[in-house]
């Protein structure tokens, strides 16, 4: 794709999503967002942890990040929809977030500045996966982790985003296969693999090189 077409694309999606903000929270189910802290428990979080959230919206995973982290480190809450951040900090947050806006293709850290990088309802909106995974091990520490999870299935989600159409329609879960490679290719090991209908769950760790 084109550098002007990927472009413009991104910015339809980031209006798609700026529309989306005022009413997303709307759609969080008890069961939605009970899934999402049982996943975020057992991520293994530790105090002191620095803890990147691509595609953070709203703040959903917020909550359950800072309860884990206990008090001591750091959430760096990345989003490209300047709406979803106005709604996410308006919830007021503690100072340990820290809002960024930003693309996944250019998060704004340093190299291997954080300990885990949780894409949470937010890969398959990466037109360029592979240059996203790239980015991530970038700012990924040595063994620090990725996280890729959803509510659903991945055939669910696929069908779910087929079904509303227009500018989400393409965005899609990658099969197994296509995303072990892919994550391979970034220096990065798949430690866990789920795909159940209750949620979707991935988890590479980045080895010391």
């Amino acid at each position: 794709m084109a550098a002007s077409s990927a472009g413009r694309l991104v910015m339809q999606l980031q209006e798609y999503f700026d529309q989306l903000a005022p009413t997303w929270d709307k759609e969080l189910t008890r069961d939605r967002l009970k899934c999402l802290g049982n996943i975020v428990k057992e991520l293994g979080i530790k105090p002191g942890y620095y803890v990147l959230d691509i595609g953070s919206g709203t703040g959903v995973l917020l909550p359950f990040l800072i309860t884990e982290l206990g008090g001591d480190g750091r959430i760096i809450a990345l989003d490209f929809s300047a709406e979803m951040l106005v709604q996410a900090r308006a919830k007021n947050f503690p100072p340990m977030v820290v809002f960024a806006q930003a693309d996944v293709l250019a998060v704004p850290l340093a190299d291997s500045s954080v300990d885990m990088a949780i894409c949470n309802s937010a890969f398959p909106h990466f037109d360029d996966k592979a240059g996203a995974l790239e980015e991530i091990a970038r700012v990924l520490r040595n063994h620090g982790r990725l996280v890729i999870c959803h509510t659903m299935s991945r055939d669910m989600l696929n069908r779910l985003h087929q079904s509303v159409g227009g500018i989400v329609a393409h965005d899609l879960l990658p099969d197994e296969s296509q995303l072990r490679g892919l994550i391979k290719q970034v220096g990065l090991k798949i430690t866990r693999f789920e795909d159940s209908p209750e949620r979707y769950l991935v988890i590479a760790e980045k080895s010391a090189r």
